[in-house]
Parts: C-alpha cells; sequence; structure tokens
C-alpha cells in the first residue's frame, strides 16, 4: 500500500511540474505581426504565410541586435532568407525560430527561396 500512495504522489508531482511549464511558454498575439517597428522589448513578430505566399509585414524595421520570431502561419515550409547575410532559416507549418539582427545599419531584401517567384518578398531595415 505505501509503494501505490508513494507511485501516486511522484506522478501527481510530474503532473503539476508539467501542466507548469506549458503554462510558462510565451504568447505572441497575431496582431503584434502587424506593427513594423520592433517593440520596445527589441522584439518583433515576422508572419509566413499568412492569407497565402507573403511575410507580414513585408517591410520591417529593426534595431541592430533586435530578434525577430519568425512564425510559419501557412500549410507549406517558408525560409526568411536575407541573401549573403548567413541569414538562412527554415520553418515547418507551425513552427517558429527567432532570429536576432546582427547586421550593420542598411536595408536588406528577404526572400523565402521556395516562393520568392511567387512573390513572397520583403525588406529589412536595420537601424542604429
Amino acid at each position: 500500500m505505501a509503494r501505490r500512495s508513494k507511485a501516486f504522489g511522484l506522478a501527481a508531482l510530474v503532473a503539476v511540474a508539467l501542466t507548469g511549464a506549458a503554462c510558462g511558454k510565451s504568447y505572441t498575439p497575431a496582431s503584434r505581426a502587424s506593427s513594423p517597428t520592433a517593440s520596445a522589448s527589441g522584439s518583433i513578430t515576422l508572419q509566413q504565410g499568412a492569407g497565402g505566399f507573403v511575410f507580414s509585414p513585408a517591410e520591417l524595421t529593426v534595431k541592430q541586435g533586435d530578434t525577430i520570431t519568425v512564425t510559419n502561419v501557412g500549410t507549406a515550409a517558408h525560409t526568411f532568407t536575407v541573401s549573403d547575410q548567413s541569414i538562412d532559416i527554415t520553418n515547418d507549418p507551425g513552427q517558429s525560430t527567432g532570429v536576432t539582427i546582427d547586421l550593420p545599419p542598411g536595408t536588406y531584401p528577404f526572400i523565402c527561396r521556395f516562393h520568392a517567384q511567387l512573390g513572397m518578398k520583403g525588406t529589412l531595415t536595420v537601424a542604429s
């Protein structure tokens, strides 16, 4: 009987720990994706595949060192690629990846390598 109580207690402890871990995950509302400028916290969400083969927003401005959370909300895999700048990530549907922008100030085109011919392109402006 004591073994059964210990096993039940351990199972309850594991369930509580897992529930707490799941509740602690961060959430970025979709409305943040429409803002073309980085927030005060230095983070912005860029959606891939929202309403087709597009980035939303297609033009965004960040400060050097900011992090962009690239989130695939579409039904196909997409890339976020800044050519010749060592930024090239692939997201499957539902996947998000954080990308720290350590580029010098300037303007950079970005594309989805899989769908650039369909117009999946944008412009990244890095401010100092």
